[in-house]
């Protein structure tokens, strides 16, 4: 909720200094006073920084360093870049072949909704390194909503002095300038997410937020590592298609579905945690994902769900207290804590070790259930 703010933060700040800066301009078309622009300018920046630090928002809005400037972007990148403070996506931008974008610790990169919603296509190398105290976000800046409102009456040139062509120009700039600005809160699905190519020869993604996008992630390598980031209100958090990347350590919460694999997907996804999505884990095909040392909580529907000829590897982790079944209609389970999910209460531990049972339907096998917890499921809470 604190980092969504921030988006919205800065979206009105956005609107507002460009609300503030035409009304500058129509000043000084009126009275010639360069001084006049020169001290609001400086007035605006600063009213801004207070009002953003005032809002408790996560980012600090440093009018002396080179973090105030706000960069936008969009196209493809032509040589290495390194982002840093904030970013505005206009449009999708492209990491072509040979090119590495790094972001650094701290950046925020907003994006505005469009009609055809933004991606980031990595084919070269993407490194987002974020830390425990800065961590780089990605989301949406919310869908600015304008009304203008209604003319102002026409001026009488005593006003004004002797009435001209340029007075009654510099009375119609005054008018268009009044409006009424509103923003929607971001959502799932304002930007179309960071598509990782199969040409890209490696990439890094670390202590990132990734929110409101359809897609947070989708794979297409094996040259993937994510690591304690945080997925939240995406429609999905991370899909893989036919790779096998490496996802620990991070953090699904409130998505449409957590992580979904696909094709012949079969990613090591281990220590992470996946809390009130509507599914946690979707795998479809022929995908075999390696599931081992994670939380399933609380979710709205089925923990693990999976389609076709999927046969994921369920090893050693905690599911618990989900709406729907634990595990539904494929995978192999061994070593795992189930308890109260399908609603069957939440102190009742399945000790099955048939293919079905009251909390999990229709798996390949059940080995060596356990009436305990996993101590070491879930994301590692040093320094995270």
């Amino acid at each position: 909720m604190v980092l969504s703010d921030a988006f919205s933060c800065l979206t009105r700040m956005r609107i507002y200094v460009k609300n503030m800066v035409m009304k500058i301009i129509h000043t000084q078309q009126q009275h010639q006073i360069s001084t006049s622009y020169t001290l609001l300018v400086c007035l605006i920046c600063v009213l801004t920084g207070f009002y953003c630090g005032c809002q408790g928002e996560t980012f600090n809005l440093n009018v002396d360093g080179p973090s105030f400037e706000i960069v936008e972007k969009s196209g493809e990148l032509t040589e290495n870049e390194i982002w840093d403070g904030r970013v505005y996506i206009t449009d999708t931008v492209t990491v072509p072949e040979g090119v590495t974008l790094t972001i650094r610790a701290g950046t925020i990169v907003g994006f505005e909704p469009i009609d055809t919603p933004s991606l980031l296509i990595v084919m070269g190398e993407l490194y987002a390194e974020g830390s425990p105290d800065r961590m780089i976000v990605f989301g949406s800046l919310g869908k600015q909503q304008t009304q203008e409102q209604a003319p102002i009456a026409e001026t009488t040139a005593s006003t004004f002095g002797t009435d001209t062509p340029l007075r009654r120009q510099q009375r119609g700039l005054g008018q268009m300038v009044e409006s009424t600005v509103n923003a929607d809160p971001p959502r799932a699905g304002d930007w179309a997410g960071i598509q990782i190519e199969t040409t890209s020869p490696n990439s890094r993604l670390t202590y990132t937020r990734i929110q409101h996008a359809n897609i947070g992630i989708r794979i297409r390598t094996d040259a993937v590592q994510i690591e304690r980031c945080l997925f939240g209100e995406n429609r999905t958090g991370i899909i893989c298609e036919n790779t096998n990347p490496v996802i620990s350590g991070s953090e699904f919460n409130r998505n449409g579905t957590g992580s979904k694999f696909q094709g012949s997907a079969a990613p090591d996804v281990e220590y992470n945690e996946f809390t009130a999505n509507q599914y946690g884990i979707v795998c479809e095909d022929d995908s075999r994902p390696r599931i081992q040392y994670n939380i399933l909580r609380a979710n709205y529907e089925n923990a693990i769900v999976c389609y076709s000829t999927a046969s994921p590897e369920i090893v050693s982790n905690n599911i618990t207290n989900n709406v729907g079944w634990a595990v539904y209609d494929g995978g192999r389970l061994r070593d795992n804590f189930i308890q109260g999910n399908k609603q069957v209460g939440g102190s009742i531990t399945e000790l099955s070790v048939g293919t079905q049972s009251e909390q999990f339907y229709g798996v390949e096998e059940a080995f060596e259930p356990r009436n305990s917890p996993v101590p070491e499921a879930g994301v590692p809470r040093e320094n995270f």
